[in-house]
Order: C-alpha cells, then sequence, then structure tokens
C-alpha cells in the first residue's frame, strides 16, 4: 500500500504554497490539492515531553516536504482492528495536514471558508492521516478547504500528576489543538483560505474537545461557529485527585516514584505505551466511565474549568452558532465489545447496581430485563441515552443552533470487523459519509446521505446556516426554546422532533453526575 501510494502521489503533480514560515511542498490530484504533514510546533520530545507545545520557527529557506503522511503520535494498538492502528508512530507528531479545491490555485478566486476537524480516539487513539478523512472529494465538491490536526494523547498527552511547579500538569493534548488551530489561521489565507471563516468541528473525543473550545474565552477569536458530532458528554473531565490512582499505577510500571517526573521523563516512548496499555486495563475509579476514557483533560482552573454541562451554562459572552448531534446507537459497538459473550437478565441486575448504586432501582424500573435472552442490546440503548443522546441535549439546549441524530447503517464493508454493527448506525459510522472518503463503494442510498451530509456541513461552515448557499434535499429547522426539530440522517432524510423525550427527560431526573455517591 505504501509503495503504491508514493507512485500515485510521484504521478501528481507537485504544487508549493508560500507561508509566513517558509515554503510548503505538496501536490494536485485530479480533484485537489493536498498537503500532508505541516509542523505548527516543534517536536515534544526530550526536555519538551509534557511541557506546553512550542511553536514552530521559520524554516524558510528550507521547504517543508509536505507530500507523505506525518507519523501518528504514539498510541497502543487498537483493541478494535488493526486497521484502526497506525504503522508509523512517534513522539514527533504535531502535524497537520491541509486539502484545498483546485480553485484556490487561482488568484482571482476570493478566500474560501475553513473547516478544522479534530479526531476522536478516546483520547488516546486516532490519527490526523487515517485514511476515513482523506477530503479530496469532499472539497472538491463544496469549495471549502479542510484541515486536519494532531495532538498528543494518552498518557503523553494527558497525564496530570498535579499543579505544582515540578508537576505534570496535563492538558498537554488540548494546548497542541489550540497552537494548530492559531497556526491555520495566521497561515490559511496563503491556501486560498479565509482566516475569518474557520468552523472547528470534531467528532467523539474530538467533539469533546471541540465542545471546550467552544466554551472557552479565550478561544473565541479563533473560530466563527462549530460542529460537535457524537461528544459522550457524560464522560466527565478528571480532577487531579482523580489523576491520583492511574498516575501511581502507571509509576509501578514505569519503576518510578510517582513524584520523580525525571525518571517519567527518562523511560522509552515504548516503555511509556506499555505502561499506558497496561494501566488501561486496571481498575483506577469506581466510575466505570472512566473506562472508556482513562487519560483526558484534567480540572485545572486554568484551561478547563469545569465540567462540560456546567461550564457551557456558566458562560459569560455569546456563544456561537451549533450544529450538535448523535448516532442512533452510540454504545453499541462498546457494549458488544467489552462484554463478548450474551448478559443474563441477573448479570445485567448486577452491571445496574454496580454502576448507579443506590438510583439502580429507578434505573432498572425504566429499563426493566427484557425477556430471558442476552440483554446487550438493552444495555447499549440505556448507555447510548444515558453517555451520549441525553446529555448532548442538555448542551444543545443552551447552545445549538442545529440538530441531528444520524441513523443510516454503515452500507460498505464494515472496519470494525463485527457483525453486532452490521444493519445499525454504530459511533463513527457517519465519518466516511461526511468526508465522502469511501464514495466509491457507497451504494446509491448511502451516497445520497454522504452527498447531503457534506452539503449540510459545508453550508454552515460558509454561512452559518446548512441551507445556503448550495441547494439541500430538506430545508433543516433551527432549533428553539419551543421547538427542538432535528435532521434525521436517514435514507430518505426526515425532520423529526423531541428526540427521546422520555427517555431523555428521566435521564435530566436522574441526573448526570458522574460520582453517584454525591
Amino acid at each position: 500500500m505504501l509503495v503504491f501510494n508514493a507512485q500515485y502521489i510521484c504521478a501528481n503533480e507537485h504544487v508549493i504554497v508560500h507561508t509566513q514560515y517558509g515554503d510548503v511542498l505538496g501536490y494536485q490530484t485530479d480533484l485537489a490539492r493536498v498537503f500532508y504533514g505541516i509542523p505548527f510546533a516543534q517536536p515534544p520530545i526530550g526536555t519538551l515531553r509534557w511541557q506546553s507545545p512550542v511553536p514552530i520557527t521559520k524554516w524558510d529557506p528550507k521547504v517543508i516536504n509536505a507530500t507523505q503522511p506525518p507519523p501518528a503520535c504514539s498510541q497502543p494498538a487498537s483493541v478494535i482492528t488493526t486497521i484502526l492502528t497506525p504503522s508509523i508512530m512517534s513522539e514527533d507528531c504535531l502535524y497537520l495536514n491541509i486539502f484545498t479545491p483546485l480553485s484556490s490555485d487561482s488568484p482571482h478566486t476570493s478566500l474560501l471558508p475553513v473547516m478544522i476537524f479534530i479526531h476522536g480516539g478516546d483520547f488516546q487513539f486516532g490519527w490526523g492521516s487515517q485514511s476515513i478523512f482523506a477530503s479530496e472529494r469532499l472539497v472538491n465538491t463544496t469549495n471549502v478547504i479542510v484541515a486536519l490536526i494532531q495532538y498528543r494523547i494518552g498518557v503523553l498527552g494527558f497525564l496530570a500528576t498535579g499543579n505544582g511547579p515540578n508537576d505534570i500538569k496535563g492538558n498537554y493534548g488540548i494546548l497542541d489543538q489550540r497552537l494548530a488551530i492559531a497556526w491555520i489561521k495566521a497561515n490559511i489565507d496563503a491556501f486560498g483560505g479565509d482566516p475569518t471563516e474557520i468552523t472547528l468541528f470534531g467528532q467523539s473525543a474530538g467533539a469533546q474537545s471541540i465542545a471546550l473550545h467552544y466554551v472557552t474565552s479565550e478561544m473565541q477569536s479563533f473560530f466563527q461557529r462549530a460542529i460537535i458530532q457524537s461528544a459522550p458528554m457524560t464522560i466527565p473531565f478528571r480532577t487531579y485527585l482523580e489523576y491520583v490512582t492511574p498516575t501511581v499505577l502507571l509509576a509501578e510500571q514505569l519503576h518510578c516514584a510517582t513524584d520523580d517526573v525525571a525518571c517519567f521523563r527518562n523511560r522509552s516512548t515504548d516503555e511509556i505505551i506499555a505502561a499506558q496499555t497496561a494501566v488501561n486495563s486496571m481498575l483506577t475509579s469506581l466510575n466505570v466511565l472512566f473506562f472508556f476514557e482513562p487519560w483526558l483533560p484534567v480540572i485545572d482552573n486554568v484551561i478547563v474549568h469545569g465540567q462540560l454541562l456546567d461550564t457551557v451554562y456558566n458562560t459569560s459572552f455569546p456563544l456561537k452558532p451549533l450544529i450538535i448531534g448523535t448516532v442512533t446507537e452510540e454504545c453499541r459497538d462498546f457494549i458488544y465489545g467489552t462484554w463478548k459473550k450474551p448478559i443474563s437478565p441477573s448479570e445485567y441486575i448486577g452491571i445496574a447496581l454496580v454502576i448507579f448504586q443506590e438510583k439502580a432501582f429507578k434505573i432498572l424500573k425504566k429499563y426493566p430485563p427484557v425477556g430471558s435472552g442476552d440483554q446487550r442490546s438493552l444495555l447499549s440503548r440505556a448507555a447510548t441515552q444515558w453517555v451520549f443522546a441525553c446529555s448532548t441535549r442538555v448542551f444543545a439546549r443552551k447552545g445549538a443552533t442545529y440538530s441531528y441524530v444520524f441513523g443510516y447503517p454503515f452500507d460498505t464493508e464494515n472496519l470494525r470487523n463485527r457483525i453486532e454493527c452490521s444493519d445499525h448506525a454504530c459511533h463513527a459510522d457517519e465519518i466516511p459519509f461526511l468526508f465522502e472518503s469511501s464514495w466509491a463503494n457507497f451504494s446509491d442510498a448511502g451516497r445520497r446521505i454522504s452527498q447531503s451530509m457534506a452539503t449540510y456541513w459545508t453550508n454552515f461552515g460558509k454561512s452559518q446556516d446548512p441551507n445556503e448557499p448550495l441547494r439541500v434535499p430538506l430545508p433543516w429547522p433551527r432549533v428553539t426554546s419551543e421547538n427542538e426539530k432535528y435532521m434525521y440522517i436517514q435514507d430518505p432524510l426526515q425532520i423529526g422532533e423531541n428526540y427521546l423525550k422520555s427517555d431523555c427527560d428521566f435521564w435530566d431526573e436522574i441526573g448526570y453526575k458522574h460520582n453517584f455517591f454525591e
């Protein structure tokens, strides 16, 4: 595959863009101009490990070769499928990719809207050059510019030992994102992009990141609108106290004292990733949600001031236009991946008691076991509502301009290689449709879904209205306090109202406190 890609790239025409830092060499296909691996920060290695990112300096007269994907940030092997494990990884990974339509090469073309994407992956997996993010067709058909950024993930991006002068303070991955967004805003005009028309969008952990930028006052000048896709709003950011247990366990794996940061820094990347992998399988908290995102932002009251649902309601500035939504069966893949064998009714009751403690009886009354067989489908439905859909409604009621629910099953070969998501819309299934990256493999219905999503998303990036300027197949109504309508992305498209109202009213009553002992 690497040889084929190299031959394909060499067959394309090289293009050079002149930025304020120096020249960038990319290549041009018959659809777009592509720039892979533009550095926006100095490599976070050696003494810069677990430090705030240091801006890149001018590389002129050197020319950056941006014709090959950069290394992914160091991470464990994917537990889902080998396809989701990058072949090349490094701590030296703070790069971004830019896709522009061919029209942006013309000096007579006005500057184009810019859409900056932040990938997901539980804050410890993923990278910006995954094939599902390939944006040549998307930028060609919609006439926008797409930028994809990489950021430190896992232990290297989010370990937090404390906030003292000699501590590893955490949130380095968030600071990487901030610096990348700032670099794009300062340089995107060289690529034909408009720095005053920037949309931030992201999925899963990337959507949590977008939500954090959305409610952060220091970030407001860097973007004009945002799109939050499948953010597990109920999963909490950790406090420094909640980072003590994983830090102790990590230190044991690395044979370091917990307060010996120099020892942590002297360990190799491979040793750190191996220790991270080991701790991932350990119990670090009575809060089961940390099992799904063990390394994530810490509430430091500098970069992160609280939980997302609290912060969005306490903002002191006007919130920007927002599209927000979820997939119909967000947790199905997680539940079936965690419990590989059927769950009996008694086991289901036990799981509820462990997770929800004294609130379990209310939840079991609302979601009683179904029959005498496997309860995983029921558990998936309840988890999807609790972790994703209903807490997203809380956030949306404060900030959303437009709301959606994606319910179209992935109709090409399932990259998860699991049959449980066949005929179901699972977490991240909307991504290939949005990026039009699997266009050749989509059915006719899949192509209609893909083209519709690309048009709605990029219209919003152009005008703050998903219905303009390109023609859409179905008008998408705004959310109002009196009218919680949403776009149901299926074939055909539909407009729904009051999504999961009775279920979400129940979860609102239960509350989204991550600590059920409170």
